[in-house]
């Protein structure tokens, strides 16, 4: 009789290239809208979409299950 194999879970490789998980189990990520039309954008808010935001907590969930070994 053959053993029952458990499947491993999948890594979304997309996802797993955008966010990292922190120390205390929050995800990071970059902000949007800095890729293209940055004319009409100020200084002020082109700089400060450089650095790293932390995702909502409403998203939490569907990002750790894209990322089951997270």
């Amino acid at each position: 009789m053959a053993a029952k194999v458990k499947v491993k879970m999948k890594t979304d490789k997309g996802v797993a290239k955008r966010f990292k998980k922190t120390g205390s189990g929050h995800f990071k990520c970059r902000h949007q809208n800095l890729r293209h039309i940055l004319t009409k954008k100020t200084r002020k808010r082109k700089r400060s979409l450089r650095k790293m935001t932390c995702v909502h907590q409403s998203n939490i969930r569907a990002i750790m299950r894209q990322l089951p070994y997270a």
